[in-house]
Order: structure tokens, then sequence, then C-alpha cells
């Protein structure tokens, strides 16, 4: 049995849970940066633009003055490159016009970045660089796990230790699939490498891309690309995968710009960033770095240094069995469920579909009875059992589906208690009765409601109505239908300590964003259902 140690995994095990339920359905992805490529010593940005200026500075001594930040350096350490390279190619067979010689520029460009980036890295000592790592077998593991994995570094150490043997997923062929391009098709049965900034095999033999995003000019061109739709596997990356992102400073503006939109498009979609954060270092503002990250870019800050990372990313991919056990010898939850209610027309539906990384359950399993778009009040006695029965057969697979769930976040349109706030002519305990046991434990079961936090949207009657009107329903609920069944629903919760979210006169997106306050806060305080129905049953 794997050890946790750290408190900072410990404390992030909800997050640890969804990542499990999204990895299981090929949803979670990683998003590498820079940081990853220190522990197998490959040079830093800097240090790689030293190494270039310094080969550089052997035909042109003002190379060494250059001082410019790094995207501008890369820049003008190019065209010191071209002013003498261009000469000497023009002397070269074969290279009698323009077109050839930039060519020629541009691959031997890429080759000095090379020459650069592995300066430091020799055929015989990459597998104990990759053993040295602090988590890069987690990560690799993670990678065979992810239909992509996208990683902004030109070099291929994951492709090197997904082929080795004790690693390799396939065992006996290649299993990945490296692309550069947003045209590229996916090989479904291979783990798919994505480099957005380009290629760069330590065999330099081997298939690369022909351009690097390397530059000031580069990346201005890559954000344009952004701009005009071109990073579409990124943004489907970003807005239907669960991603934890690892080695970012987040200082590339073409990334923040991504996750900007990403945020836009799925409002309600939230990735993960560890911010690597060593152990005795500078004490910071994390409360401030987690909102900010939170609020603009969809991110949850997870503050880790290598030991962290590690065994989060173990606890991610380990098998359930082994998870199930060590949560429970650690004593930590590994199901959080969040129940959803309000009145009708409060928009929970609607919040609910934003939340694709979640299992979610919609408010009904099976396909609803059109009459029940009427208010409880114009529907006839006999039609009123038979629909309180169906509805207490949906709850009732409901909470059956919950209690078979033993991992992940769960976010569930209506708990068991909304039917009561809807009762005419019946009384409420008596329809509390009804659901216990007709729905929740039918016969001898001993089934309970699960527990859960509740999450209630309230907002402004006028407003609500005004909706429904949108759905045809602006007769069967009036205005003082929708202030009674709000006040019902109020009285039901005001003993659970529900989560209050108000949902009218603010943006949708306000509202996401504070549902999502609650299920990704480190936080889980669930509510007795159980009792609670109980205690209204026996008129409590």
């Amino acid at each position: 049995m794997t050890k946790i140690k750290s408190e900072n995994v410990k404390s992030a095990w909800k997050y640890i849970c969804q990542l499990r339920s999204q990895v299981e359905n090929s949803r979670a992805s990683l998003v590498l940066g820079a940081g990853i490529s220190i522990d197998l010593k490959l040079p830093t940005w800097n240090e790689l633009l030293d190494k270039i200026k310094s080969k550089i500075a052997q035909r042109v001594p003002e190379a060494l003055a250059v001082n410019d930040p790094p995207g501008k350096a890369a820049l003008i350490l190019f065209e010191m490159f071209c002013s003498y390279r261009k000469e000497e190619i023009a002397q070269l067979p074969g290279y009698e016009n323009a077109f050839l010689v930039d060519k020629k520029i541009l691959s031997d460009w890429r080759g000095m970045i090379h020459d650069a980036l592995y300066s430091n890295t020799a055929e015989g000592n990459r597998r104990s660089l990759i053993d040295g790592h602090p988590y890069f077998r987690e990560l690799v593991e993670f990678a065979k796990k992810s239909e992509i994995t996208v990683n902004y570094n030109f070099d291929d150490f994951i492709e090197f230790g997904l082929s080795q043997d004790d690693l390799n997923p396939s065992r006996n062929e290649r299993p990945y699939q490296t692309i550069w391009s947003h045209h590229s098709q996916f090989t479904k049965n291979k783990c798919v490498i994505y480099h957005p900034n380009g290629f760069l095999p330590f065999d330099s033999k081997k298939f690369q891309s022909e351009s690097l995003v390397f530059s000031d000019g580069s990346f201005a061109d890559q954000l344009l690309d952004g701009m005009s739709g071109n990073f579409s596997t990124l943004l489907h990356v970003l807005t239907k995968k669960t991603c934890i992102l690892v080695g970012h400073s987040l200082t590339d503006s073409t990334l923040l710009h991504l996750l900007r939109k990403a945020s836009n498009i799925s409002p309600g979609n939230y990735n993960y960033l560890i911010h690597y954060t060593p152990t005795g270092c500078a004490q910071l503002n994390k409360n401030a770095i987690f909102e900010a990250n939170f609020n603009n870019y969809n991110l949850i800050t997870l503050f880790f240094d290598s030991l962290d990372i590690r065994e989060f990313l173990h606890a991610v991919t380990m098998p359930e069995v082994e998870f199930l056990e060590l949560s429970d010898i650690l004593g930590l939850n590994t199901k959080y469920t969040y129940y959803l209610v309000g009145s009708i027309g409060i928009g929970k539906s609607t919040a609910l579909s934003q939340f694709g990384s979640l299992t979610t359950l919609d408010e009904w399993f099976d396909e609803r009875p059109a009459v029940m778009a009427l208010s409880p009040e114009d529907i006839s006695t006999g039609n009123t059992i038979t629909v309180d029965s169906w509805t207490n057969s949906q709850f009732g697979k409901k909470n059956n589906y919950l209690s078979r769930k033993k991992v992940g976040v769960f976010l569930v349109d209506r708990s068991p208690l909304d039917p009561l706030s809807f009762v005419v002519n019946v009384a409420e305990r008596d329809r509390a009765r009804s659901m216990i046991e007709n729905g929740i434990r039918p016969g001898l079961s001993q089934r309970k409601v699960e527990q859960g936090e509740i999450l209630h949207m309230l907002g402004e009657p006028k407003e609500i109505w005004s909706r429904l009107i949108t759905k045809r329903k602006e007769y069967s609920w009036p205005l003082e239908k929708i202030e009674d069944l709000q006040s019902r629903s109020k009285r039901l919760y005001a003993a659970l300590n529900p989560k209050i979210i108000y949902a009218t006169q603010r943006k949708e997106l306000d509202v996401i964003r504070d549902i999502a306050k609650v299920i990704f806060s480190s936080t889980y305080e669930p509510a007795d259902l159980d009792a609670r129905l109980s205690e209204i049953a026996n008129g409590q």
C-alpha cells in the first residue's frame, strides 16, 4: 500500500476524486510546461538563449551584449545568425535561389536550438534522467490514461518514457502519436502527445516540426492564430477535458488567452494548475493567487512541491481498490454529492448543463409525463397519484445510482425532499412517507437518502415568472404560486444549512461561478437528508 504523507495532497482529496472520474471516462489531460524539464537537466529558456548566444558570438561578438527579454532576444539573435549564415549558404552548391537559402537557414537555426536543448543529454543517460526525476513516472502513468497530453516543450522525453519496456502500455509497438498541428487526426488506440510550440526529438533524424514558437514574433503569430480559431485542439482540451497544468508559470500570453477564452466558452469547466512551491520558500499570498486564477481563468490552484506532485498524480492514477483502501486508512471521503434545489424556472437544469466535468444527474432518469408540466393544483386526483408514484420511482433510481458509486463528485438536480414543496391536498407528512416507502427504501430495503451539500438557488419571483413565459408555463405557474413554491422550499431546507445561490438579476456566468466556488472549495459539509425526510414523515 502506497503511503500518502503530504498534508497538501490529503487536503486536495476532493479534487483527486473528481480527476479519477474524469480519467476513467477518458476526459482528463496533462498540459506540460517548461518547469517539468528542469529535473531532466534541460536548459531553461534563459539558459537556452545563453547557449545560442555563445555559439553565435563566435561569429558575431556583439551577440554577447544582447540582454533583451527572452522573446525579443531570440528575434535579435536569429537576425544575427541570418546575417552570416546566409552568405555561407549562398556559396554552397544547389542553393542558387533565395527560397532554398531561407529554408536552409531555418533548418540550421532549428539545429542550433536542438544542440543547445540537448547539450546536457546523451543517449546513455536518458533513462537515468527520467529515473531521477521526482515525478516523471507519474506523469507517464497519467499520459497513458489520457486521450491527449499537451506538451509546450520541444523535447521528446515523454515519448521516450512511454517507449521504455517497463512503462510502455502496449508492450510491443510504439505506444504514442506525436503531433504539432491542430489539423492532425488522433490515433485512438495510442497516447497522443501534442506539441503546440513545435517538436525537436533527441534523434535529429526523426520526423520533427518545421517551425518552432521561440520568439516574440512567433508567439505573436501563434496568438493571432488562436484569435482566428486555429487553436481548436487546445480549446477542445481546455473546455471539454479536465486538465492538470504542470510546470507552468502562467507568463505565456497565448496560454492565458486560451484559458480566458475557455472560461467564457465553458464557464462550468475548471482545470487544475500546480503552482510549484518548494519547501521553505517565502510565504505566498495563496488565497489571492487562488482567487485570481479561479475567477479569471477557471483554474483551481494547488500549491505543491515535487513530493506533493508525485503523490497527487499517483493518487489520481492508482487502481480503484487500492485507492479506496488508502482513503479508508487515511479517513478521507471519496464521494462528494451536491444537490441543486430551488423553484421551477430558477435555472437548475441550465446550471447543471455547464458542469460536464462532474458526474451530473438530471432531474429525471426517464421521460417525464406531459401532465407534470402543469401546476399541482391543475392535475386531477387520479393523475396526481400516478405522478407521485412515478416521481418516487425516479428519486429511488437516482438514489440507488448514487449509493452504488464509490468515487467522484456528483451534482444532482433536485433532492428527494423537493416533491414535498409541490404537495396539494395531501399532508406533507404523508408525502414524505410515500417517498420513503415507495422510492428510497421500498419493501425491506434499508437504503438511506445519500448525504450531500444543498445548493439552494433562490431568486426574484417576477423574474422567475418571466422565464416561464418563454417555456409557455406562465399560466400554470402564476406569480403567487412561484412565491409560495419558493417559500415552501426555503422552509424544507432551512435546517440543512444550505448554500444560497442567488440566481436572478445576475449574469449566468456569475451564478455558475458561485456554484463552482462551493463545489470546488476544499471543504465539504454534507447534510443528513434522510434524517430530515424521516422527521417530516414522523410529523416533526
